[in-house]
């Protein structure tokens, strides 16, 4: 591991509704268990931004709420391009919940489902590209800054996350306190650049808005490239993890239309603390891709770290503990 120490003002109509009394989890998701005998409390929450319901999935642990103003210890964690923020974030199985090992160490933890994901609305306007995705992680920042009395968040974005994430810390640095780009990518491997490009010519059909999702695309993180023959996941984990997404997402934007034109991120432009965190086998980008990005990164507060034997989805690999002490020691530390 190498590690080196650290456009027009979007009008916000922001309202929390109640969603079963804010404690009922949607179908197909693990409830929320009691506080009196787990510490950890979870709550959905709605920012509102352009008429669209953005869903955002707070957890805490219980009693904390008063403590967050003045901790600062605010996390938000953004999705990919398949899948939303609750079966990726906080899938409810041993310890494998990242939302929860941040809870448990302080942290008001939130998981935004971009609108046409989860359980935000959908609509037909655009295809939930970069842009407007940035914009609702704009609405969510400045929902749950002004709920707990703070300035700015700490960002994790997943895979296109990272493209979602990092877009917005170039246009709001002053809002977001660190980031890290976990799987992400630059201007992508040649390799990547050519499946993009016939995903998008679609085989000389129209590309539709959305794509239906299968239990095969849900499980094609743990197996895609050098995983095939150096499996990282357990089964019980795997099947569960297919089961909650395909409930939450049974379709998807297209969203990958706007990797035909990487690179998205301007590395010159991102001025905060960041982390690239991804795996060894990781078939979304590699090192050749990753440490240039890393080395025009406008800030000397960096941390680059390449996990051995991980995939795409180390969040949900056996060595998960690794990934989240990592997360866990660059947004914990001063």
């Amino acid at each position: 591991m190498l590690n080196i120490s650290r456009p027009a003002a979007l009008a916000l109509a922001l309202i929390l509704l109640p969603w079963a009394a804010l404690r009922a989890s949607p179908p197909g998701i693990a409830s929320e268990k009691n506080s009196a005998t787990n510490p950890i409390s979870g709550k959905a929450h709605y920012a509102l931004r352009g008429g669209l319901r953005i869903y955002l999935w707070e957890k805490y642990k219980a009693g904390s709420e008063d403590s967050f103003g003045k901790s600062g210890k605010i996390a938000l964690l953004v999705h990919g391009g398949t899948w939303s923020g609750r079966p990726d974030f906080d899938l409810q199985i041993r310890d494998y919940s990242l939302m929860d090992l941040l809870a448990t160490s302080g942290f008001d933890v939130w998981a935004i489902d971009i609108h046409g994901y989860g359980h935000s609305d959908k609509t037909d306007k655009d295809w939930s590209g970069v842009q407007s995705a940035a914009a609702d992680i704009d609405a969510a920042v400045e929902y749950l800054t002004k709920l707990r009395g703070v300035s700015k968040v700490d960002l994790l974005g997943w895979s296109a996350g990272t493209q979602r994430a990092g877009l917005y810390a170039m246009q709001h640095p002053e809002r977001v306190g660190k980031l890290i780009l976990y799987a992400p990518q630059w201007k992508g491997t040649a390799e990547y650049r050519e499946q993009v490009r016939r995903r998008v010519e679609n085989g000389g059909k129209p590309l539709g808005q959305y794509r239906i999702n299968t239990e095969v695309a849900a499980r094609s993180d743990f197996v895609e490239g050098e995983l095939a023959l150096h499996p990282q996941f357990e089964e019980d984990v795997v099947a569960l993890y297919a089961r909650e997404a395909l409930q939450t997402d049974p379709q998807s934007p297209n969203a990958f239309v706007d990797y035909a034109n990487l690179p998205i991120l301007d590395p010159l432009r991102i001025t905060v603390p960041t982390m690239i965190i991804f795996g060894e086998y990781d078939y979304f980008a590699k090192e050749e891709d990753l440490l240039p990005f890393f080395s025009q990164l406008n800030t000397r507060d960096k941390r680059f770290v390449l996990l051995p034997h991980g995939g795409h989805a180390l969040i949900l690999e056996k060595d998960h503990r690794r990934f989240q002490q990592e997360v866990l020691s660059f947004f914990d530390r001063p």
